[in-house]
């Protein structure tokens, strides 16, 4: 069951309710093939629409083992503490308890409480302002604009908040890699 080490700061309903949302989101992304753009929306919809354009089959691949990479340290039986290790993870997580949380008010009848969990597990939360972001305009100089801190721009999302903790090597490689043509198939 996911979140095990964390059965002393959620009940059980709430780490049953994380169990489901996880394998609803799988089961959903599952049904997306490689060349099937016209699902992409199955993942996307829980995502900011700002960068809409921008969720391509690869992305979707990525985000999907962000999720899963999300899951593999929640069913750790002992704490693991910030559990996103990036921002694409951070809206995993972000999304699991959105969905566990609907889940348990639909089905349960019962108010998720998740602040606590929410307080310890998440670095920060900066990523949620990126759902009411607007859409650049057309006239803006991309170049000339601050760029967004905390891995909050588009490209970041999947780059390790800290370099002394990698996320997993297929969502994101580092130059030196990516310098050397080794990943010349993505």
């Amino acid at each position: 069951m996911l979140a095990e080490g964390w059965k002393n700061e959620l009940p059980e309903s709430h780490r049953i309710a994380l169990d489901i949302a996880y394998s609803d989101f799988l089961d959903r992304f599952f049904h997306i093939s490689p060349t099937d753009a016209g699902k992409i929306e199955q993942i996307t919809d829980w995502l900011p629409q700002k960068f809409l354009s921008r969720y391509t089959n690869l992305f979707c691949h990525r985000f999907m083992i962000a999720m899963c990479s999300v899951a593999e340290r929640l069913v750790q039986p002992s704490k693991i503490t910030p559990i996103p290790k990036c921002t694409a993870e951070a809206f995993a997580l972000h999304i699991l308890l959105v969905q566990a949380a609907t889940l348990l008010k639909d089905v349960q009848r019962i108010d998720a409480d998740y602040q606590e969990f929410r307080r310890q597990t998440y670095r920060d939360n900066d990523f949620l302002a990126l759902y009411d972001a607007v859409e650049d305009k057309p006239s803006v100089d991309l170049n000339s604009r601050i760029a967004l801190p905390n891995n909050l721009e588009f490209n970041d999302w999947f780059k390790p908040f800290n370099t002394d903790q990698p996320v997993n090597p297929f969502i994101y490689e580092d130059w030196t890699t990516e310098q050397t043509g080794i990943n010349f198939f993505r």
